[in-house]
């Protein structure tokens, strides 16, 4: 099997397996949020040290943190591990509160939420079907706003923290493994001091299920990661482009069919106006794409 196919298999899996993970931790709604983030934060690290130790990595890890610490580069990991949490912990919260349908849709502005950090913080200039398609996903964020009455503020702060979340990660690439340890490291303590001192629960409470479930959250915070990196370096950015609305459409499918969330003539209007400005957005990246390819 040729590199390609590699690659876009590693991407078809990992945004499946992203867009199913709803299910996975709709399975412990019985734990508060910030506990289920706290115990996530601690497994994953614990997982991230195994993955390391079997590749046998950690003499490029250590090298790479000394790097980033004489660099100067190491506060962006930390801001790294500080959005990474935000949008954890939001969408640890939306799928175990009936709002797994907001959560996808979080993920569905998030390419267009990409165009207005970088119009922001890169200083880019949008090209016109950028605008059209940032302002299609801005009416369908208004549309929801009118039928809930409250700006969505949830759906937006999860796609805006893995926005900046990728921002950050543009500054400082690393290797998925070492990068998603160095920002597990950064908050393991704070997640270790929440649950000695401030959580008013204990794993006693909960069932032997929910504790092999959350020892599972670290296998499959980390599982996905590694696909998708293995999917950046062998995948074109056309194939990403499309696949990457595999995560989201499973999300609220699950939404609809298992959780049987509501979904109204009023849901199809504000994802109609998204889709829309998401077919635009695919559309201009792909003739821009053709065009370079043929150039």
């Amino acid at each position: 099997m040729d590199k390609k196919k590699i690659g876009v298999l590693a991407g078809l899996s990992s945004y499946i397996w992203w867009g199913l993970l709803s299910i996975f931790w709709h399975f412990l709604s019985e734990v508060p949020a910030f506990d289920m983030l706290a115990y996530r934060m601690v497994w994953s690290l614990v997982t991230m040290l195994v993955i390391l130790s079997v590749q046998k990595s950690w003499g490029e890890f250590f090298q790479l943190t000394k790097m980033l610490i004489y660099s100067g580069k190491i506060v962006w990991i930390g801001l790294c591990a500080i959005f990474i949490s935000i949008n954890w912990l939001v969408y640890i919260y939306m799928v175990t509160h009936q709002q797994a349908m907001l959560a996808s849709l979080g993920y569905y502005i998030l390419p267009l939420f990409n165009v207005m950090i970088a119009l922001v913080f890169l200083k880019e200039k949008l090209l016109r079907e950028q605008w059209l398609a940032v302002s299609l996903a801005t009416i369908g964020v208004i549309i929801l706003t009118i039928q809930t009455g409250t700006l969505p503020i949830n759906t937006l702060l999860m796609a805006g923290s893995f926005g900046m979340y990728g921002l950050i990660k543009r500054k400082v690439p690393l290797p998925a493994t070492i990068s998603l340890t160095l920002e597990t490291m950064f908050v393991f303590p704070f997640a270790v001091i929440y649950l000695l001192l401030f959580t008013n629960h204990s794993l006693v409470e909960y069932s032997i299920q929910t504790n092999i479930f959350l020892l599972c959250s670290g296998v499959v915070t980390a599982v996905p990661l590694i696909l998708f990196a293995l999917a950046a370096k062998y995948a074109d950015f056309i194939t990403l482009s499309f696949i990457q609305y595999v995560n989201p459409t499973i999300q609220l499918l699950i939404a609809v069919s298992i959780f049987h969330e509501p979904f109204s003539m009023s849901n199809v209007l504000v994802f109609v106006f998204i889709w829309a400005g998401i077919a635009v957005y695919v559309f201009g990246s792909v003739v821009r794409k053709r065009k370079k390819l043929y150039e």
